[in-house]
């Protein structure tokens, strides 16, 4: 039994050796409990790394080619390490990673597993709204405000109509009355002579001069005057005057006027409404007037405006 445990511990030096000179297996590197976080060392490790890189060339040997970063741990019994990428580029990620906030690792890493986010994912960034600049209302001019009347108007019942309708309008009106003397028809007459007998004597004087119609003025102001005809036109007036004038006899036209009632509208308001009330009237009949004057002037049946 001394002799077979004497065998078997040769044995076993003998596989320990036969181990410890062949090279160890090349095995696949554990992967990295982050993405983009590189392999660690020992600080032997890298300093026979860039012994080795030093024997290549001394462009390759800088420290900025090597990018390695040495963190020395002050807590006993924990061995110095170091984060190295001389060849890969991850160290210098990873000490970019730990200099950055935990939402800018985060998001960067998922931004290089994941690829691009979806749309519905991603932050749009609206732009600015511009509130609109108040709008301020212009202010209104002052509205010029103008007296007259309108007219005249031979009927009462059409002048009291417009006078509604303008009130309605909103301008300040009052219905006015006047009488008026309007022409019906144009006389020929040879003027009043000194007395009656005169007169008589100027009748016998026409008709032997073959003049007819005539009538002598017995009263008014046209007393002792001859008349020799009325004429609804003062053109055929003027032709009986120059027919009369042929035969030596001295004649002339006025009109025969009678005295007739006129209605006026006077008013107050805006030139504008005033402008536009015009305007529409004689549109209706021409001989409508718009006479404008001072505002002291116009009187209603409240007064004066």
């Amino acid at each position: 039994m001394k002799w077979l445990g004497i065998l078997l511990l040769l044995a076993n030096l003998a596989v320990l050796g036969w181990g410890l000179q062949r090279e160890p297996a090349d095995l696949p590197p554990r992967p990295a409990k982050h993405a983009g976080v590189g392999s660690l060392k020992l600080l032997s490790e890298v300093l026979e790394d860039n012994g080795q890189v030093a024997e290549q060339g001394p462009e390759i040997a800088t420290s900025h080619s090597v990018g390695a970063n040495v963190v020395q741990n002050d807590r006993p019994g924990v061995s110095s390490s170091v984060s190295v990428a001389a060849h890969t580029g991850e160290g210098a990620d990873y000490s970019a990673k730990e200099r950055q906030s935990p939402e800018q690792a985060v998001s960067e890493e998922k931004s290089e597993v994941g690829g691009s986010l979806p749309m519905n994912s991603r932050k749009l960034s609206t732009p600015d709204v511009v509130p609109p600049a108040a709008v301020v209302p212009e202010k209104a001019k002052p509205s010029v405000v103008v007296c007259g009347a309108f007219g005249p108007f031979e009927r009462g019942a059409a002048a009291r109509e417009v006078a509604e309708s303008l009130a309605s309008q909103g301008m300040d009106s009052s219905l006015r009355r006047e009488s008026l003397e309007k022409p019906i028809g144009y006389w020929v007459i040879i003027p009043p002579l000194a007395s009656q007998e005169g007169a008589i004597d100027k009748v016998r004087q026409l008709k032997e001069s073959g003049i007819s119609d005539i009538r002598r003025f017995v009263k008014g102001d046209q007393r002792n005057g001859i008349s020799l005809g009325v004429f609804s036109s003062k053109q055929n007036a003027e032709l009986r005057r120059q027919e009369v004038a042929k035969k030596g006899h001295a004649a002339k036209v006025i009109p025969r006027l009678i005295t007739v009632p006129t209605y006026w509208i006077d008013y107050r308001s805006s030139q504008e409404s005033a402008a536009k009330a015009a305007k529409s009237l004689r549109r209706k009949n021409e001989t409508i007037k718009n006479e404008e004057y001072p505002c002291s002037r116009v009187v209603t049946s409240g007064g004066i405006f």
